[in-house]
């Protein structure tokens, strides 16, 4: 059986799934035939909703996000296996995924990620300060996933024309992303420190010189997370939800905003709207002015129907309200999710 599994994910490669996907595909299925035991193949309805409803470790109920993650990768081996290993029944046929309760993803607020870099920067020695500030830069500028920020190599990234060059990402798509001052800045500064000796072709590499691994960069995360002090769980993929978060609020359209991140459904991308929805927020801003200051600073109610209180036509015309800077309407409002 684990030569069949091996020639699964060889052929999830091939057809271009994300090699994280398809290594965390393969890992499912070895453990799905371990809990099986040697039975004959082929897998049956109860080897597969037994397996589906195991308890973790300690006895816990699994997630139902874990257990949808599982679910996939068996109906993708079984598509194989009926394609090529001569299966011919189908033994996830009407096992459904479970609905998973919305979450709102954690986000910083910008205040939030300044502090994230401040921390960064003070938290570490050069060269790694340069490689940690330059990797904060990509996942929280750019909105890199961290397995695109570590398969990243140094000729890659262009910084004459701001450019990262040719960027895969899910399903094998291949994207030219833009970059900005501070990521060109911060990129400029780790390059230069960079050993230029080192033969590894990876753009962020490790202390013994290696491509730097996702599970480094979680740590590292995590790290600046706990020096920081912050209540949220930020993860590497935090920051490319607070990208997402914050140029919405900046007032970015949501179109341009799914083509930044490489969304292939826009409604992945139309989640965040309801963490900023900055615009509806301001437009109620603008009319403060319609209603009369003194009326606001009254102590109680009795005051505005006292015979003291001002006449409408007797006030002096409105002034347009003066608006906050869009970047810190999500915080004020209670709008950035824990």
């Amino acid at each position: 059986m684990h030569a069949s599994v091996d020639a699964f994910v060889r052929a999830l490669l091939s057809d271009h799934l994300a090699p994280r996907t398809a290594k965390t595909y393969g890992a499912i299925l070895t453990t799905l035939f371990s809990f099986r035991g040697a039975e004959p193949e082929p897998l049956t309805m109860t080897d597969v909703e037994s397996f589906l409803a195991r308890s973790r470790r300690d006895g816990s109920r699994r997630a139902a996000s874990a257990r949808n993650l599982d679910l996939a990768a068996i109906r993708s081996f079984v598509a194989f296996a009926r394609r090529h290993l001569g299966w011919m029944t189908d033994p996830t046929e009407g096992i459904p995924f479970v609905r998973e309760a919305p979450q709102d993803p954690a986000v910083l607020s910008a205040a939030e990620l300044g502090k994230f870099f401040e921390v960064t920067a003070g938290s570490s020695r050069a060269p790694v300060r340069s490689r940690n500030l330059a990797l904060v830069a990509v996942l929280s500028q750019i909105g890199l996933r961290v397995h695109e920020a570590v398969g990243l190599n140094l000729q890659q990234v262009d910084l004459e024309g701001a450019t990262l060059v040719a960027v895969r990402g899910k399903g094998g798509t291949v994207h030219d992303l833009p970059l900005n001052r501070p990521a060109v800045t911060l990129l400029r500064a780790w390059i230069d420190e960079r050993d230029e000796r080192s033969p590894e072709t990876a753009l962020f590499l490790s202390a013994r010189g290696t491509r730097l691994s996702i599970r480094a960069v979680e740590s590292m995360i995590a790290r600046i997370r706990k020096e920081m002090g912050s209540a949220k769980h930020i993860t590497p993929h935090t920051m490319r939800h607070t990208a997402a978060t914050l140029t919405l609020s900046l007032g970015t359209d949501l179109s341009t905003v799914a083509e930044l991140l490489r969304h292939s459904d826009i409604n992945t991308t139309r989640r965040y709207l309801h963490l900023v929805d900055t615009r509806r927020r301001e437009a109620v801003r603008r009319l403060e002015g319609t209603v009369p200051s003194s009326l606001l600073s009254a102590p109680s109610a009795n005051t505005l129907l006292s015979k003291n209180a001002p006449k409408l036509s007797t006030l002096t015309p409105l002034e347009r309200p003066t608006s906050r800077l869009r970047s810190t309407l999500d915080d004020e409002h209670g709008l950035v999710a824990a």
